[in-house]
């Protein structure tokens, strides 16, 4: 299962997604930067809602989705942890 959960960040849409649009909006706006986990988000429900109508695979697209959400929220978290050091 982890090795799934892997390989779906690591796809070529979803690793800018969940890395670099946090990233990029931190440094462009540190106050907008939890817009990007609700941005994101969208993007993944508009490009993945064959999976998201789907019975079979509807649970699973949420489970991934629920992991990058929180990867995202970790690298946010630790992006504001960093930023509040170096202000010191």
């Amino acid at each position: 299962m982890l090795s799934v959960i892997v390989q779906y960040l690591l796809s070529p849409i979803v690793f800018p997604l969940t890395f670099l649009l946090p990233a990029v909006c931190f440094f462009v706006s540190r106050r907008y930067v939890w817009f990007s986990i609700l941005l994101t988000v969208l993007v993944e429900i508009l490009i993945n809602w064959d999976n998201f109508c789907y019975y079979e695979s509807r649970g699973l697209m949420i489970f991934v989705t629920v992991i990058q959400i929180i990867v995202m929220t970790i690298l946010i978290l630790i992006l504001k942890a960093v930023d509040l050091k170096r202000k010191r």
